[in-house]
């Protein structure tokens, strides 16, 4: 499949005032959006979908268009909308990206999306803040609201930002008493959280294994996994890519304990014939 091409040049630079992700190193920041377009094409190509099969774009969460500016200059096209729990972010991706707006909410059954309409969906930095509850909730939503065969895109923390968190190497944020909790967690189940200091939503820390999402990915059901690139995004996050299949591990005809025992047995028995 042909690789996406944008240029820069096209890229909407306007900041909100209101912008939360650090923006000391202009280029840096700008850089995120363009490792997303990176990791999307790698998921299009393992899926094997081209630019013009891509219509609708959710962006979820969308902070203040870091990633949803590249969305655009990536896919002209195409209609993006533009979905947060921050309303003034929302609000800020509308009026300057001509991004759909949506405002999020605590329960992702109360986002309101209409099913079965978004080719691709870009996920940045939402599983790495959430619980494992939280996690099935949203790949569920994901799922109902992706067009059959449209493809979604999401980010986790993976061994690195583990290593990153024994190390000391980047600071998370959290209470050594919770980096205790959440690295021991993540060390014996594949799966750590904690809350950040504070915090009164849902909004905390998560490590993940890359065997455990694609385990809890598996159980959501419906979503065959078609991508997975370590440290695939800004070098830091693990990007994951997953195409809507609605028979996707579905149940099939299970063999009868009576004719695995019947084949089994004769299976032995020819066994000693040809050996002895």
């Amino acid at each position: 499949m042909p690789d996406l091409v944008f240029r820069e040049s096209n890229v909407i630079r306007t900041i909100s005032p209101n912008e939360e992700m650090p923006t000391q190193d202009i280029e840096i920041y700008f850089s995120a959006g363009r490792s997303a377009v990176a990791c999307i094409n790698l998921a299009m190509n393992a899926a094997q979908k081209s630019a013009s099969d891509v219509r609708r774009i959710l962006d979820l969460p969308c902070g203040h268009g870091r990633i949803l500016r590249y969305l655009k200059a990536a896919f002209p096209e195409a209609d993006i909308t533009a979905c947060d729990i921050r309303r003034d972010a929302v609000d800020f991706c509308a009026s300057t990206f001509g991004a759909v707006p949506v405002y999020s909410h605590d329960d992702p059954a109360k986002i309101s999306l209409e099913h079965n309409v978004f080719d691709l969906i870009w996920v940045g930095s939402l599983f790495t803040h959430l619980d494992v509850d939280l996690w099935s909730s949203f790949l569920s939503l994901f799922r109902s609201v992706l067009h059959p065969s449209g493809v979604l895109v999401f980010s986790t923390h993976g061994y690195d930002a583990y290593r990153r968190m024994v190390t000391d190497s980047f600071k998370y944020g959290i209470p050594y008493y919770r980096k205790t909790a959440i690295l021991y967690n993540y060390e014996r189940n594949g799966f750590g959280y904690v809350k950040y200091p504070g915090s009164k939503s849902y909004y905390g820390l998560s490590l993940s294994d890359p065997f455990w999402v694609l385990t809890h990915v598996a159980k959501v059901g419906g979503l065959r996994v078609v991508c997975f690139s370590e440290k695939g995004w800004v070098n830091f996050h693990d990007s994951f890519a997953c195409v809507r299949d609605p028979d996707w591990q579905q149940p099939l005809a299970n063999v009868s304990p009576y004719l695995y025992l019947k084949h089994r047995i004769r299976d032995k028995k020819r066994s000693r014939k040809l050996f002895g």
